[in-house]
């Protein structure tokens, strides 16, 4: 059987690539770990996805459900190769029912965008902090949580019912709308945190809360870590109910010092940022408290606000910590391997302790902070991924975190999932639990389709460095295909989080990861390591990328995308891949003058008469007009140069004998016709 084409006759030809260079943009998330799918296939509703799941299954061809492809732990990697099921168009709200308090959504709605229908009245409350490009199917089958989980729990919390399709195809609906039911297996909950092994969820029905009357934010400062975990303490066993508590060490906040520039005194050597909502008078009688316990405890001080505009300033450390690691010098970024471990609330100070007692014994910093309220804290490392000497350091403190979360009753995962990256140890946490899981999963997926090698169901991932995409620069350096060293620092930088979604304007209209920002780096970064070579097909996702910067605006680690897309094209000119529709324009530059194939001599068709000629030695400033001012705009030219007149600047100008800047070569790569131009 031909099953590339027995999938699209299913989907459709629009709705799958097997193309190598599409596959191989799907081959990351923010994990260490890579994986490479056969195909991508968008389904348009459930009984595609039964018959795609029928098919897969009959041929025993593995299935990685993915959304945006945002995890930490290669949850959504296909390590066994096989069909990448991206559920990005599957995005509709299909109910919206606040009379009883829910809505019924397919798995690729963004948490944010839920959230943006249900306002002003209504919230969906699990926040992670990837929400804005998160997808509800990835929420559900990782139960991610975020800040506000010290109040409104996680994701699992708000699943009143899903539909799910079985590895053998099968269609099954658990829960109820009903507020409550005692009928049967709770199988919903067992599909939460089920990272896609035992069932693809196709739609959710969701709890939805009103939004609360009121919200006040309070960053506190404390002198010492362990100041602020008992001021925690107290908060919580004190019957006061934060909606928010998040943590930031020393070492977080030296990066957000030294990489953000914020005026941090000397004398804080951690901050919590609070949040508290209900109703006014309770919310500010609570405050009073709070302000009470923190002061008792030795606290530096609080600043509160109950103004949205506000609180950005206020949490300015905590949201943009992440994207400063990255930046913080070049050629290093944030690493995470098992960096989502919680602990009971009155061991956070203790464990902050020995977590930067380890970072020292391994003369690494380790940068922690995290959801302090319900435990969750993230120990994260701040490394040059190429260096091997520093893979050996961060795999041994991330063992010794391992044992040290274990010691404390604590759990591996407290809200990303097991994935990849803790499949080798979660058996030493849950014990004779992960063989009854074993057994639900060989029950209802018995030939192993579903997301194989995750999760601790197998043998695939031995040690935590296993599949690492860096492993080539850990044991080939002399095989790297090294771009120019900014761009090889770009390329690291990215930390593969997929917010450039939400900016791509190729991306926009067609929702493939080739035609993302993140996509594009990801090839670079599979040049680079020599995973693959120039083509005509590589040409084409890269020369479709626009260079608008939109990806930069909302990049939180202001990566240069554009930086690397341009030294990647410089390559596949140089191995003669320059897309023919380029050539005539780069011909002309030089031959004409111009890329726009116009008479050289209409250049000044629109300069006023009154333009004045460059003259050397006397004139101060010349004007280079361009190309498309020159020969398409009427109205700059004449109106810049009345300006200048007025203002009395001697300037001239090339007139005929302007030649074209190259800016048009230099864009595509071309850099000997660049050169020439601007020779």
């Amino acid at each position: 059987m031909d099953f590339i084409k027995s999938l699209t006759d299913i989907v459709g030809a629009p709705y799958i690539t097997a193309s190598p260079v599409d596959c191989l943009a799907y081959s990351r998330d923010m994990s260490i770990h890579m994986g490479v799918p056969n195909a991508v296939v968008f389904a348009k509703d459930t009984q595609q996805v039964s018959e795609i799941l029928k098919l897969a299954n009959s041929e025993g061809v593995p299935v990685t459900a993915r959304g945006t492809g945002s995890s930490v732990t290669g949850a959504v990697l296909a390590i066994k190769g096989g069909v990448i099921l991206d559920f990005t168009r599957m995005d509709a709200v299909l109910e919206i029912n606040k009379s009883d308090g829910y809505v019924v959504v397919e798995p690729g709605v963004i948490c944010n965008a839920l959230n943006a229908k249900l306002a002003p009245t209504h919230f969906f409350p699990p926040d992670p902090g990837s929400a804005p490009i998160a997808t509800i199917g990835g929420m559900i089958a990782t139960n991610a949580s975020g800040v506000r989980a010290a109040k409104y729990g996680t994701t699992k919390d708000y699943v009143k019912a899903l539909t799910v399709v079985l590895a053998d195809g099968r269609v099954i609906e658990t829960g109820d709308i009903a507020p409550k039911s005692s009928a049967g297996y709770d199988l919903t909950h067992l599909f939460a945190s089920s990272e896609g092994t035992i069932g693809i969820i196709t739609r959710a029905v969701l709890k939805i809360l009103p939004i609360p009357e009121y919200e006040a934010f309070a960053k506190a400062s404390f002198p010492d870590v362990d100041t602020a975990g008992k001021a925690v303490e107290q908060i919580f066993t004190s019957g006061l109910e934060l909606a928010t508590c998040e943590i930031l060490d020393n070492v977080c906040l030296d990066v957000c010092r030294d990489s953000l520039k914020m005026d941090i005194p000397k004398d804080v050597n951690c901050q919590l940022f609070m949040g508290i909502d209900g109703p006014k008078s309770a919310v500010q009688e609570q405050i009073k408290r709070i302000d009470e316990i923190c002061k008792d405890v030795g606290g530096i001080e609080n600043i509160w606000s109950d103004n949205p505009v506000e609180k950005a300033k206020l949490f300015a450390a905590r949201g943009g910590l992440v994207p400063a690691m990255s930046r913080l010098q070049p050629g290093y970024r944030l690493v995470p391997l098992v960096e989502d471990f919680g602990v009971p609330i009155s061991k956070i100070p203790e464990t902050i302790a020995e977590i930067q007692q380890i970072g020292k014994k391994f003369g690494f910093p380790v940068a922690t902070f995290g959801h302090i309220g319900d435990g969750n804290l993230h120990a994260t490392f701040i490394m040059n991924p190429t260096v091997p000497e520093q893979w050996e350091k961060v795999k041994g403190i991330a063992l010794e975190f391992i044992d040290m979360t274990l010691k404390h009753k604590g759990t591996v995962s407290a809200e990303h999932g097991i994935g990849m990256a803790k499949s080798p140890y979660i058996g030493r946490q849950l014990g004779q639990t992960l063989e009854v899981m074993k057994q639900i999963k060989q029950t209802l997926d018995p030939k192993n389709i579903l997301n194989p090698g995750k999760m601790g169901f197998d043998d695939s991932i031995g040690d935590i460095l296993d599949e690492n995409c860096f492993e080539k620069y850990l044991k080939t350096p002399d095989a790297i295909e090294h771009f120019p060293e900014g761009v090889d620092n770009e390329i690291i930088a990215c930390i593969q989080c997929g917010f450039c979604r939400a900016g791509c304007p190729t991306f926009g209209e067609t929702t493939l990861e080739s035609l993302n920002a993140k996509g594009r780096v990801t090839l670079a970064y599979n040049m680079l390591i020599g995973n693959i070579q120039p083509s005509a097909d590589l040409a084409k996702r890269l020369y479709q990328c626009m260079l608008c910067l939109n990806c930069k605006a909302v990049c939180p680690a202001q990566v240069k995308v554009s930086a690397v897309v341009r030294a990647a094209r410089e390559r596949l000119v140089e191995q003669g891949y320059l897309p023919e529709v380029f050539k005539p324009a780069l011909a002309a530059m030089i031959d004409a003058a111009n890329p726009l194939l116009a008479d050289p001599s209409k250049r000044c068709d629109s300069y006023p008469s009154n333009y004045k000629k460059a003259v050397p030695g006397e004139t101060e400033a010349i004007l280079h007009f361009g190309c498309v001012t020159s020969f398409q705009d009427v109205k700059t030219i004449p109106a810049f140069v009345q300006i200048l007149e007025k203002a009395g600047v001697n300037y001239g100008a090339h007139g005929e004998d302007e030649s074209c800047c190259g800016y048009l070569a230099y864009l595509v790569g071309d850099m000997p016709t660049f050169n020439k131009a601007i020779q």
